[in-house]
């Protein structure tokens, strides 16, 4: 599918703010209600929008201890991969893992309250895992940047297809 310049405005303002009535972003985008609409499901249908949420501030929510984890299985067989990724989608302090490529097999995004549940989350889901040959934590210390938004105005993509 290729994203139509309509459908990078449209999305660029959704992402800006999700909370205005569908008319707003209609006539921004010089269209009708009813046609906005449609691409608004067809959008979400195609999975381009995966869903509607609010960006919430994990500090300021009361989670202060923010981690990325290294992870190296024993073996990066199918297995072994497939369970382990099973196990981290269930797991909700995982905000993110992702299956990387060279020396790594998997980076995890972790959030927790404090060290004390770092530390539960670590010996938990990582210490005691047979599958796991090594993990290394990196504990941020300030984020510089945070950017959840696709750059639709720094990057030209009129040839970008799903």
């Amino acid at each position: 599918m290729l994203l139509d310049p309509l459908d990078r405005r449209f999305l660029a303002l959704l992402q800006a703010d999700n909370r205005r009535a569908l008319r707003d972003y209609a006539d921004a985008l010089g269209i009708s209600a009813p046609t906005c609409l449609r691409r608004l499901r067809r959008l979400e249908a195609q999975g381009v929008i995966v869903r509607h949420a609010a960006i919430v501030d994990a500090a300021r929510a009361g989670f202060v201890v923010t981690a990325f984890i290294e992870v190296s299985l024993v073996d990066a067989a199918g297995t072994h991969m497939a369970a382990f990724e099973r196990r981290m989608q269930l797991c909700a302090d995982v905000m993110q893992c992702s299956e990387l490529s060279g020396d790594v097999d998997y980076m995890l995004t972790v959030l927790a309250r404090d060290m004390q549940s770092f530390s539960e989350f670590t010996r938990k889901h990582l210490a005691d895992d047979r599958s796991i040959r090594t993990y290394r934590t990196l504990l941020v210390l300030k984020n510089v940047k945070r950017q959840l938004d696709v750059p639709w105005t720094t990057h030209d993509l009129s040839k970008l297809t799903l």
